[in-house]
Formats: C-alpha cells, sequence, structure tokens
C-alpha cells in the first residue's frame, strides 16, 4: 500500500498550491496516468472547496493512500469552534439561505457541521434536510479506522434517494443535485466518521 504523508490545508493560495502538488506526487506514486490524475486532481479540487468555508472552524489535514489503483483520499477535521459561531452556520445551512449556492458538496459540509454540533446526541439528528437519506442508523466502525464511527456514506445516499425519489420530491430536487456533482459522479463512495472532536472524510475511487 502507498500512503502519503499528511499536510495541512486551508485557504491560503500558498496551501492550495501545496495540495495540487502533493495530488499530483502522489498519482505519479501510485502510477495513475494522465486521465487519472486529472480526474484525482477534481476530486481533491471539489473537497478542497466544500472545506474552505468550514476551515475557519476547524483545523484540517488532508492525506492518500491506494492500492492496486484504489486511491482514498483522507481528509481529517477538528471542532474548534463557539457555541455562537457553530449555531449561526447551522442556521445558515439549514435555513435555506445561501440557496443559490446549494448543492451536493455544499450538503456535505452541512452534514459535517451539524455532527460536529450534535456529538453525544443521536446519530438520527445528524442529519438535516434530504442528508437524512445516507446515514448510516446503526454506525459501525470503519474498516481504515477502527476507532472512527462512520455515520453516512454515499452508497447509501444514492440508494435511498433513488428509492424515495418517486414520491419525495425533495429527494428528486437531491437526486438531481447528485447528477451534477462531480465528485458524486467520479467517486466510488464517500464515507464519514466521527470520533469525540473530530470528523474523517474519505473518498474513495478505483481508477
Amino acid at each position: 500500500m502507498t500512503v502519503s504523508d499528511k499536510f495541512m490545508v486551508n485557504s491560503d493560495a500558498g496551501r492550495m498550491a501545496a495540495a495540487r502538488y502533493a495530488t499530483e506526487s502522489f498519482a505519479w506514486q501510485a502510477k495513475l496516468d494522465k486521465r487519472d490524475t486529472l480526474r484525482l486532481d477534481l476530486l481533491v479540487e471539489e473537497t478542497l472547496g466544500m472545506v474552505k468555508s468550514m476551515l475557519e472552524d476547524f483545523y484540517g489535514q488532508l492525506w492518500f493512500s491506494a492500492e492496486n489503483k484504489a486511491v482514498d483520499i483522507h481528509f481529517e477535521a477538528t471542532a474548534d469552534m463557539n457555541a455562537a459561531r457553530r449555531e449561526e452556520l447551522l442556521s445558515m445551512s439549514f435555513s435555506g439561505k445561501n440557496a443559490s449556492k446549494r448543492g451536493f458538496m455544499v450538503r456535505l459540509g452541512d452534514l459535517i457541521t451539524g455532527a460536529m454540533h450534535n456529538l453525544g446526541k443521536s446519530m438520527d439528528t445528524y442529519g438535516r434536510e434530504t442528508m437524512q437519506y445516507g446515514i448510516v442508523h446503526t454506525p459501525e466502525l470503519m474498516g481504515s479506522n477502527p476507532e472512527m464511527l462512520t455515520i453516512w456514506t454515499l452508497k447509501n445516499y444514492k440508494n435511498d434517494l433513488n428509492q424515495a425519489r418517486g414520491t419525495d420530491s425533495d429527494a428528486s430536487a437531491a437526486w438531481d443535485e447528485l447528477e451534477k456533482s462531480i465528485v458524486a459522479s467520479l467517486a466510488d463512495d464517500i464515507i464519514v466518521g466521527v470520533k469525540g472532536d473530530r470528523i474523517d472524510l474519505i473518498i474513495r475511487k478505483q481508477f
């Protein structure tokens, strides 16, 4: 298995450039061709775009692992926000504000923020709006990190939405968003895990 070093990511232009360099360096180590390297770049770029709005309140690290061209993009975030700021983020996420910026990755960011907010509460409270689809109601240990509990997966989300979109207009709209998402179309799965004040996001892709 090939594993990269962990590196800090934030909105600083230098750190974003470093993330791009690290991505391409890892793609070379994993023996990805030019086309697959571009896909990996897109997955990382979209992930960092989602995380960028959260990094004021989260410390983030990004790293990669690969085995036989099955690549995992790991993002680890640790909560560091006061109660007032947390409530502000949640109210903006779930009240419909910034509606023009809604999309699958924004909803995923909402889910992560909600998970941070609701630590210690029922897993059912993690899902807001249509992100309630995909919630793992009986959390399981993440295979890559036995200390982390899986709370949400893209595979579950797709399956739940597909079953609900015939009768639920919100699920139908969320399905349309999903089809437009670069990450959702490229990734084989996305796994969100939680332990204490830490969230792990894994984007899985078989090249």
